[in-house]
């Protein structure tokens, strides 16, 4: 167990194992051109919370194994004043940046659909309170046909490529590809990744309104906590 610094408060958080792959059973869907596995056997992760302290993280029925992977100590995320809740009520959270890299988004208030989006793999783990309200993980980009699920075995699992982007825009790539920072003034078209407008966009027609927090990132989320309570941001 380790201790994080959050300003002047504390929160121990647990390094979760890299833990199992998961095994696409690649039944397809006319929906987007999406990948859906439903029934595929997951790692069936034990919830964690935020402020309380955790044990260790028990593994469920698996099916192919992988090692751990060292990512260094893990971190929370940090948007201090830049933190955003779009909508209070939303059940959907929106990830997304270039490297990809192996993260844990904690369930500290019920999430129904979780979007993913990057150009490297991401290693997914989803824990927390409310881990079971998560109906669908949808990865699209780059990455999205090597990443994997650690989630409770409920959890559908959708790999939707690279599609055409959901409209054009000058600064941002023809294709979903990946995510990068979405500042004012940079392009991300001219890293090859799509604009903060064309994820949105994406993952709203996935679905629907709602979406209670989008965070986008250029670096790698490696050991990163993500807690959806929280809201996102965009940092370099």
């Amino acid at each position: 167990m380790m201790a994080l610094g959050l300003g002047c408060t504390q929160a121990e958080v647990i390094e979760v194992d890299a833990g199992f792959a998961l095994r696409d059973l690649g039944a397809v869907t006319e929906d987007l051109g999406v990948t859906k596995t439903p029934d595929a056997a997951y790692v069936d992760e034990a919830p964690i919370g935020e402020d309380a302290a955790v044990g260790d993280v028990t593994a469920g029925d698996v099916v192919d194994a992988s090692e751990p992977r060292d990512v260094g100590p893990p971190r929370t995320l940090a948007c201090g004043s830049m933190a955003r809740v779009d909508d209070p009520a939303g059940d959907t959270v929106v990830l997304g940046n270039e490297a990809g890299g192996r993260l844990t988004l904690v369930l500290d208030v019920a999430i129904a659909n979780v979007g993913v989006i990057a150009r490297g793999p991401v290693d997914l783990t989803l824990n927390g309170e409310f881990v079971r309200s998560v109906r669908v993980v949808h990865f699209v980009g780059e990455g999205a046909a090597a990443s994997t699920l650690h989630a409770p075995r409920e959890v559908a699992l959708e790999r939707g490529g690279t599609p055409t982007a959901p409209f054009v825009d000058v600064t941002g790539h023809n294709t979903m590809s990946c995510a990068s920072d979405c500042e004012p003034g940079r392009v991300p078209g001219d890293r090859g990744c799509n604009s903060a407008a064309q994820v949105m966009t994406y993952f709203q027609r996935r679905f629907g309104e709602g979406r209670r927090m989008l965070h986008l990132q250029t670096s790698t989320l490696d050991g990163l906590y993500i807690f959806a309570r929280h809201g996102g941001c965009c940092l370099p």
